[in-house]
């Protein structure tokens, strides 16, 4: 995981896009993260992507049990990911590397003869996502409400790094990589701006820190 500074300019964002739908797995504008792409249909989508403008737009599936590939089986909003690092291996396989953009809302499905789906998009709601900031916080805040959270999962943090993080960054990058459950990220990427996912973000938190601490062992009672 790493993370950049990058502004998208309007004309430079596509209307219609290539997307990924995977349950539990998001991205963030000005994050970045890798992946592996196994499935024949995704390698021709990488394919693709590559040879064009390099972009893939990642997208939460409402239901896995639901295959009618019918736009109503994704959330209708995800986030546009340019590929700037593609690696091969040997086995047909790739290595990718997605850098986040900016958030698109879906307008409708395209019939198209590829195996991968795409869809026709809309920015308008999310034109800040490059560079937005957030209103005046007090860091404390946040760093509680993770350290709760890590020691209730027993987790090891580098703090040093964390707290060297831009505030705006480490919001979209906690958000991105704690496990919560696929409503409880898509809530965070759907929300207005970073202030309200920075609520929802320490909200999520401490519930998971409470909910460790009441049931240490994992039984349901």
């Amino acid at each position: 995981m790493c993370y950049i500074l990058n502004i998208m300019k309007k004309e430079d964002l596509p209307k219609k896009i290539a997307v990924f739908p995977l349950s539990n797995f998001i991205i963030f504008p000005n994050t970045s993260v890798p992946l592996s792409i196994f499935e024949p249909r995704y390698i021709d989508m990488v394919n693709d992507s590559m040879s064009s403008n390099k972009f893939i737009g990642m997208i939460q599936p409402r239901n896995l049990k639901n295959t009618s590939q019918n736009i109503k089986d994704l959330h209708q909003i995800g986030c546009l990911g340019k590929i700037d690092h593609c690696q091969k291996q040997s086995e047909g396989n790739y290595l990718i590397r997605l850098q986040g953009e900016i958030r698109f809302e879906i307008l409708k499905e395209l019939e198209v003869e590829t195996l991968y789906r795409q869809v026709e998009v809309d920015y308008q709601r999310y034109e800040n996502d490059g560079s937005e900031t957030i209103e005046e916080r007090d860091m404390t805040a946040l760093l509680n409400a993770f350290k709760s959270y890590a020691s209730s999962k027993q987790l090891q943090v580098e703090w040093d790094k964390i707290e060297s993080i831009p505030l705006n960054l480490l919001v979209n990058i906690l958000s991105m990589n704690l496990d919560f459950n696929p409503i409880e990220k898509q809530a965070l990427l759907e929300a207005d701006d970073l202030n309200q996912r920075w609520d929802n973000l320490i909200a999520l938190m401490q519930m998971a820190s409470l909910e460790e601490v009441s049931n240490p062992s994992g039984f349901i009672n």
